[in-house]
């Protein structure tokens, strides 16, 4: 671990063994239910988001999500994030659903991360799963930007 990851609170190693238990369990139990469960397009997605959201709940990392002042579109938006990393990811599949890529709407998202009431500067996020596990109150923000629509 990095020095400024050192410095951000921890967990107890019982809590980490715990975590990463949970999180294996639930990447065996999102594994089985993709190649077992029919597949159809909503319930591809709906696998894909309660995958996402059991993953987070296992590594003990909390979403918060921040809604846009006017509604995003339901149907042809196209999202676009400023997130790197595979946490980042997890955070907006579970925040925002049913987005395609050949949406006339572009909806930006901005992905910040937090400790208690400590933001991370990028370097600092955690992008390995030890370090992730063992981060105490680990929060990633999404913040859902006004949309635009897209010249054609």
């Amino acid at each position: 671990m990095t020095v400024a990851l050192q410095s951000l609170p921890q967990v107890s190693v019982a809590t980490r063994r715990r975590r990463r238990l949970r999180l294996a369990r639930t990447l065996v139990g999102s594994s089985v239910r993709t190649r077992l469960l029919p597949a159809g397009e909503r319930r591809r997605l709906r696998l894909q988001v309660c995958g996402a959201a059991d993953t987070l709940t296992a590594l003990g990392v909390r979403v918060q999500v921040f809604q846009p002042s006017t509604p995003w579109p339901r149907t042809g938006r196209y999202v676009i994030s400023d997130h790197v990393g595979r946490l980042g990811d997890l955070a907006v599949s579970t925040a925002v659903r049913g987005a395609t890529d050949d949406g006339t709407v572009i909806c930006p998202v901005a992905v910040r991360y937090r400790v208690g009431d400590r933001s991370l500067r990028p370097h600092e996020v955690p992008q390995r799963t030890a370090a992730i596990v063992a981060m105490l109150g680990l929060v990633v923000e999404v913040h859902c930007l006004p949309a635009r629509t897209t010249t054609a």
